[in-house]
């Protein structure tokens, strides 16, 4: 058995193209952060990040290990950690990232119409109009009806209307552990967004180079953060949410960071390097 597992994982690493980067993809080129909280004190956040709202490392509940990052129930507003600002600057104008996370369940509901809530935000320069932007790259909207959408959503100063395309499928909120991927690349105007390792084609933006409107990609981010903010209040104390092996990178290179459960496009597609849980 030890020796037929060992052959399946040479033959996911010659397969995924990951032959010269160690298992862990602690040290692959172009990998700017990657972390599973495991060597983050309980109460606290990874070093080379700040913290906006109450969030922090827990202890018992994670995709993989015993830690993982716990955003704290708030009725409305930002619990994040964000990217140090020469990291978010190494990444250029390309870059691809990941996250698991998971909610806590039954979910709060919203007191209106509906809740805006994102998990991965950055700022930088719209190329189309020189103005500061927020770009949502992991964003949702949740209904009333339980239901909520991924959707792809640039957020421009006072003046300009927010924009993007909102995607068609529904889903409801469970207690298992999502993996979410991104990526955007600022040359060709591209944006692509992944659950479970399945593309979200209709929020994909594919524009070409120097085709801004409807997408905006900025050359350059500013900022980097993740966590969870419902910008709608939320029933009761809000939402719980942790967060779990996390990764960026440039040039595709964090594909070959090992993870746990799920293939997906740029982690191994056809043949991943899997963790096991002792």
């Amino acid at each position: 058995m030890k020796i037929a597992f060992a052959a399946a994982v040479v033959l996911s690493i010659i397969v995924s193209g990951c032959a010269n980067q160690s298992p862990a993809g602690r040290s692959s080129p172009g990998v700017i952060v990657s972390d599973d909280f495991e060597s983050t004190p309980v109460g606290a956040i990874p070093t080379g990040f700040s913290k906006t709202g109450d969030i922090g490392v827990e202890e018992g509940v994670a995709h993989s290990g015993t830690h993982a990052l716990k955003v704290e129930p708030a009725v409305r507003g930002g619990r994040f950690i964000s990217l140090a600002p020469d990291k978010v600057a190494a990444l250029g104008g390309e870059h691809w990232g990941r996250l698991y996370y998971k909610v806590k369940t039954p979910t709060p509901m919203p007191t209106g119409r509906l809740i805006h809530a994102t998990l991965v935000d950055g700022k930088g320069i719209s190329p189309l109009a020189n103005d500061l932007i927020d770009v949502r790259l992991a964003t949702l909207l949740f209904y009333p009806t339980g239901d909520y959408g991924w959707f792809y959503n640039v957020q421009p100063p006072n003046g300009r209307k927010e924009f993007g395309p909102k995607s068609a499928t529904m889903q409801k909120f469970n207690d298992e552990w999502t993996l979410l991927e991104w990526h955007a690349d600022a040359a060709t105007q591209t944006y692509e967004f992944f659950v479970n390792g399945k593309e979200v084609a209709d929020i994909g933006q594919h524009k070409g180079a120097g085709n801004y409107e409807g997408i905006e990609i900025p050359a350059a981010f500013q900022t980097l953060s993740i966590g969870f903010t419902n910008y709608q209040p939320a029933t009761g104390e809000g939402f719980t949410v942790w967060i779990d092996d996390i990764a960026v990178g440039k040039h595709g290179s964090v594909r070959c960071l090992g993870h746990a459960n799920r293939p997906s496009k740029w982690f191994g597609h056809h043949g991943h390097i899997a963790h096991t849980r002792g």
